[in-house]
C-alpha cells in the first residue's frame, strides 16, 4: 500500500512539473503559432482626385489551381471604419475589377475652399474568417482614370497608376489549442493591438496604426 501511495505521489509530482514546464513555454508557443498567419494586406495612400476622375481597382489570382477570396474596403480620411466594402471570389488565373467614383465634397487648401471629390484610401484584405493568407495569392493595381467625353466616340485618357504597399496586421484574437478557428479583422486600426491577443483576450479598443 505504501509503495502504491509513493508511486502515485511521484506521478503527481511529475505531472505538476510537466504542467509547470508547459505553462512556462505557453507564450512562446502562442507566438510561434501565430507568426505564419499574420494577415497580409495591400493598402493605398489617401487619394485626392480631380473632378471627372474615377478609381479602378483590379486584382488577379496568380494561381492556376484554386480560387481565392478577398475583400476591398474603402475609407475616408476621418474614419477608421470602411464606408464601403465588397467581397470578391477570384477563379484561378482570372482578374476582377471595381470602379469607384468619389462623391463631391468641400476641400480646403490653405485659405481656399473648393468643391472636389472626397479623398479615399483602400485596403485589399482577406475575407474575415476565411483564409488569412489570401492576399499572398493576388496581384493588385489601382488606376486613376478619366473618360474623355469631348471626343467622338468617348475615349479614356492615359491612366495614372497608384503606388501600393503590402503590410501585415496581427489577428484580433484566437482560441489556442482547442481546434477553434482564428478570427480577425484586417482594418488598419487593428495594429498595434497591445499584445492583448496573446493572452486570449480580444482587443476591445481601437489603436492607430
Amino acid at each position: 500500500m505504501r509503495k502504491a501511495i509513493g508511486a502515485l505521489f511521484v506521478l503527481l509530482l511529475l505531472a505538476i512539473g510537466y504542467y509547470w514546464l508547459w505553462a512556462r513555454g505557453f507564450e512562446d508557443r502562442v507566438e510561434a503559432d501565430s507568426v505564419p498567419i499574420f494577415v497580409p494586406v495591400i493598402v493605398t495612400p489617401s487619394l485626392q482626385l480631380a473632378s471627372g476622375q474615377v478609381l479602378l481597382y483590379k486584382a488577379t489570382n496568380i494561381l492556376d489551381a484554386a480560387p481565392t477570396k478577398f475583400r476591398l474596403m474603402l475609407y475616408t480620411d476621418d474614419n477608421g471604419v470602411p464606408f464601403f466594402y465588397k467581397d470578391f471570389t477570384l477563379e484561378p488565373s482570372t482578374t476582377v475589377s471595381h470602379v469607384y467614383e468619389p462623391p463631391m465634397g468641400e476641400l480646403t487648401l490653405g485659405t481656399t475652399t473648393v468643391h472636389a471629390p472626397q479623398p479615399v484610401r483602400a485596403i485589399f484584405a482577406p475575407v474575415p474568417a476565411d483564409d488569412p493568407g489570401a492576399i499572398r495569392r493576388i496581384v493588385a493595381n489601382v488606376q486613376i482614370m478619366r473618360v474623355q467625353s469631348g471626343s467622338n466616340p468617348p475615349s479614356l485618357e492615359s491612366p495614372v497608376f497608384v503606388p501600393l504597399e503590402r503590410c501585415r496586421f496581427e489577428p484580433r484574437g484566437f482560441i489556442p489549442y482547442t481546434g477553434g478557428r482564428w478570427f480577425w479583422n484586417c482594418a488598419p486600426e487593428m495594429s498595434p493591438i497591445a499584445e492583448q491577443w496573446r493572452s486570449g483576450r480580444a482587443h476591445q479598443g481601437q489603436a492607430s496604426r
